[in-house]
């Protein structure tokens, strides 16, 4: 019997997740990567629905430790001041919950390199007959040299925006709401990752440098917490 053999191209947070539902099914899966370190912004998250991390806990791997539980978003606007867009509650179930992406990526890596279905292997791809050996070729890097010789259409858009993302730490309290203000530079999110700690989205027009943007004064102007 022939046994499926997978290469994936980059070693993202993607590509990891991916290697892990494939090695699940007893495929063989070679993550080929360009760069000696993955620099991953350890101040990034991801809100995650209920269903995704049902499904991430079935089919992936169980990441129950690694989330908070969010069971309250509040929406809030600078023209409305103190008066909420928005007030969302569960009170018996969270509502998403949040996870750092690096705490995510490590505990994919962990596992996979226990794997015996599983490789990673650090080279440059210059010859491309390398990849004929595999069943499956999935590329999840933008970046490399199989994007460029054989992606020439590509859909794309542009935001023209950026964000600031940060930690704050801060003294321990019931911290189980996100919260999220319509500020006239743009959005920003408070985002609870446990008792003593808040993540901090503030995504704002590319046109605006860090000094218009002042994010530290916007912190504590608007974290009524």
């Amino acid at each position: 019997k022939n046994i499926m053999t997978v290469c994936i191209l980059g070693n993202s947070l993607t590509a990891l997740t991916l290697a892990k539902a494939l090695t699940k099914q007893n495929i063989y899966v070679d993550i080929l990567y360009e760069k000696k370190i993955l620099n991953i912004n350890k101040n990034r998250t991801i809100g995650i629905s209920k269903s995704n991390i049902d499904y991430l806990n079935k089919n992936i791997i169980n990441i129950n430790k690694l989330l908070w539980k969010i069971k309250k978003i509040e929406i809030f606007s600078d023209t409305l001041k103190k008066e909420k867009l928005i007030n969302f509650e569960k009170s018996n179930d969270q509502v998403f919950s949040i996870i750092k992406n690096y705490n995510l990526y490590k505990k994919l890596n962990s596992d996979l390199c226990k794997n015996k279905y599983f490789k990673l292997k650090h080279f440059q791809i210059k010859n491309l007959s390398i990849l004929d050996k595999y069943d499956l070729v999935v590329n999840c890097d933008l970046k490399n040299i199989i994007t460029k010789k054989f992606f020439n259409n590509k859909n794309e858009k542009k935001y023209n925006s950026k964000a600031y993302t940060t930690i704050i730490k801060h003294e321990k309290i019931l911290n189980n709401t996100a919260v999220q203000i319509f500020t006239n530079k743009g959005p920003l999110a408070f985002l609870p990752i446990s008792e003593t700690k808040t993540s901090v989205v503030y995504s704002i027009s590319s046109s605006i440098n860090e000094k218009e943007a002042n994010v530290e004064k916007l912190i504590k102007n608007k974290n009524y917490k």
